[in-house]
């Protein structure tokens, strides 16, 4: 059996964390024995995680601040596997790596791109800096996994990251969990309208505002629910009453379970910049919802195949999307085709296993007829 330390700041709401939690749950215990590592207390997903992980928590202020109690901490449990799982941290630690195998050789190091790593380094306050770290040291990874195919493009074609050391392993969902999740009783916002649904933080990136503009298009038999808090939430709902749709739009916030409402919507809607692989999509469609979503950059056009499971219009044109919205017709989508295919392409046990391939390449006598 081999020891996995995974690695993450805080196990909150975002994609990330929800990914991360999945795979600890599902790994395979007759080969693992997982232990997590959080830099802070809290992160509303701790009460998911199972029993048998054991969890060590830093109490740093910042990610950055702990990372001498980190290598601190790597040192004293002398794991088998090292598992991060989000932005800076990955790159933060990628730098160490070369001092932890002088006391830890046979120790393996694996990354989880969480984001489109051009755009992410873009935001910096040293972006130049920065490309340049993730150019000298990320490549002491022993693996980085990627979420899309575009994700792995930019990280080998941008960053000069070796092709071999990187593989492509789409985000799972859990069929089961959701299901079951779903079946709580709501009290859905709207009745007797054509049900939108956008599920996402309220933030510049994922344009909500563009999404409120088009939805203003479309006349009061479509009602639109937004799932999901964040710092643009205020100018939003003001924008919402600028536009005269406010009565026709629900703002729930944070929804712990937002899949009752997805079994009870229509459509679900994104109107991103930019998305790694977004789960929100694979969720809508394993409860049967089209989509339709901008062209946006990253893994969007890896899930969505036009008028099988959704539809994609160019990115930022509001016409077009109010268009789409107004001219789908949801009986031409077979809800029982779109959630079979979802099933099949991202099965928790299907996802799980790849990622346990990649875990036990570095130690093949631990497989035996596991895999």
């Amino acid at each position: 059996m081999k020891n996995i330390l995974f690695i993450i700041p805080k196990l909150d709401s975002g994609g990330a964390e929800r990914v991360l939690l999945n795979i600890m749950n599902y790994l395979d215990r007759e080969i693992f024995n997982l232990s997590l590592l959080i830099f802070q207390d809290g992160g509303s997903l701790m009460d998911n995680l199972k029993e048998d992980i054991k969890v060590y928590n830093l109490n740093s202020k910042s990610t950055l601040q702990g990372i001498p109690l980190l290598l601190k901490k790597i040192y004293i449990l002398k794991p088998d596997i090292i598992f991060s799982g989000i932005g800076n941290l990955n790159l933060y630690l990628s730098i160490f790596i070369p001092i932890i195998k002088l006391f830890l050789p046979k120790t393996i190091f694996i990354a989880r791109q969480a984001s489109i790593l051009t755009l992410n380094n873009s935001q910096e306050k040293s972006p130049l800096l920065y490309k340049w770290l993730y150019k000298r040291v990320y490549k002491n990874y022993n693996r980085v996994i990627c979420q899309s195919l575009y994700m792995q493009r930019d990280l080998i074609d941008n960053f000069t990251f070796p092709k071999e050391k990187s593989v492509v392993i789409n985000n799972p969902i859990d069929i089961e969990g959701l299901k079951r999740l779903s079946a709580e009783q709501i009290e859905y916002p709207f009745n007797n309208s054509i049900r939108l649904i956008h599920i996402g933080q309220l933030r510049y990136e994922k344009r909500q505002d563009l999404l409120l503009r088009a939805f203003s298009k479309l006349d009061s038999r479509y009602s639109l629910t937004i799932i999901g808090d964040g710092v643009k939430r205020d100018e939003l709902e003001s924008l919402a009453h600028q536009l005269n749709i406010y009565d026709r739009v629900a703002f729930l916030g944070y929804q712990k379970n937002p899949y009752s409402y997805l079994r009870e919507a229509d459509i679900l809607l994104l109107t991103s910049e930019y998305e790694g692989f977004p789960n929100v999509l694979l969720e809508a469609n394993l409860f049967g919802l089209p989509v339709i979503s901008f062209n946006s950059i990253g893994g969007v056009n890896e899930i969505i195949e036009d008028k099988k499971n959704g539809i994609i219009v160019p990115h930022g044109d509001i016409e077009a999307f109010a268009t789409a919205i107004e001219n789908i017709d949801i009986k031409n989508f077979n809800r029982e085709k779109i959630m079979e295919d979802t099933e099949e392409k991202y099965s928790i046990d299907l996802i799980i296993e790849k990622y346990q391939k990649v875990f036990i390449k570095g130690f093949p006598n631990i497989i035996k007829d596991k895999l």
